[in-house]
Formats: C-alpha cells, sequence, structure tokens
C-alpha cells in the first residue's frame, strides 16, 4: 500500500461525520469535473467512468442519510441526491455536459452549506472548551 493511501485511509477512518461528508463532496465534485471534460472530448469509457463514480457517492450520501432524524431538511436532501442521481444517470446515457453542470451546481451549493455547519460547530465547540477552562480556573482560584 503507497503511503499516500495509508495516509488517506487513516484520515477518513479518523475523520468526523462532517468532514467525510465534505470529503465525499469533494470527490463528487473532482469526477463530475473530469467527467465532463471527458464528454467535451468525447471521450466516451472516461465519462462513463467519472460519472458512475459520482453515481456512487451521490448513493453513498443517500444510503447513509438519516431522513428520520433530519426531517424536512431531510427529505429535501434526499429529493436533491435523487435529482442529482437521475441527472448523472442521464449524463452518462446520453453522454450530455448540461446534466453534468446542473448537478456540479448543485452539489457545489451542498458542499458550501456542510463547510458552513462544520465550521460554525467548530466554532462552537471552542466557544465550550473556552468555557470550561475559565469555569475550571475559577473553581481552581
Amino acid at each position: 500500500m503507497s503511503s499516500y493511501r495509508a495516509y488517506h485511509q487513516t484520515s477518513v477512518q479518523t475523520s468526523d461525520q462532517l468532514t467525510l461528508i465534505v470529503m465525499l463532496y469533494d470527490g463528487m465534485l473532482r469526477y463530475l469535473r473530469k467527467a465532463h471534460t471527458c464528454i467535451e472530448v468525447q471521450d466516451i469509457e472516461g465519462a462513463h467512468n467519472y460519472l458512475m463514480r459520482s453515481k456512487d457517492i451521490v448513493n453513498e450520501l443517500l444510503s447513509t442519510l438519516r431522513v428520520e432524524k433530519a426531517g424536512e431538511v431531510g427529505g429535501n436532501l434526499r429529493d436533491l441526491y435523487l435529482y442529482m442521481f437521475r441527472r448523472i444517470l442521464e449524463a452518462n446515457l446520453n453522454k450530455d455536459p448540461q446534466p453534468v453542470q446542473d448537478v456540479l451546481r448543485i452539489a457545489g451549493t451542498l458542499r458550501q452549506g456542510w463547510l458552513q455547519i462544520k465550521s460554525q460547530r467548530s466554532q462552537h465547540k471552542q466557544a465550550t472548551l473556552a468555557q470550561q477552562k475559565r469555569a475550571k480556573f475559577r473553581a481552581q482560584g
């Protein structure tokens, strides 16, 4: 196993859920961009391979989504994932770059949303730790 693969596998195994979601989006966006390029240069096999990888990532996001816990937001995410899944299949069937562009736009927006949630959660965690340290310091003083 290469050192990069070992590092990547370790980072995936030790990442929190939000980081893993962002990593999935990063991979999907990368594959979609490559698929779009392949379609443009008429590399049918390359386009197919990258679109299938993108579809697999959407499927992973869909299968790990807990709609019952996320309520309306979860239902909306499910609908978006299903839409992206269909558009990727359509792009692959017709080797059409437009559905790829649609999915790139949606996935990019969703990725930004997840990054914002991750940032807010990190800030909250840091504030909580700082508050606990201050409380501990006062208790010792």
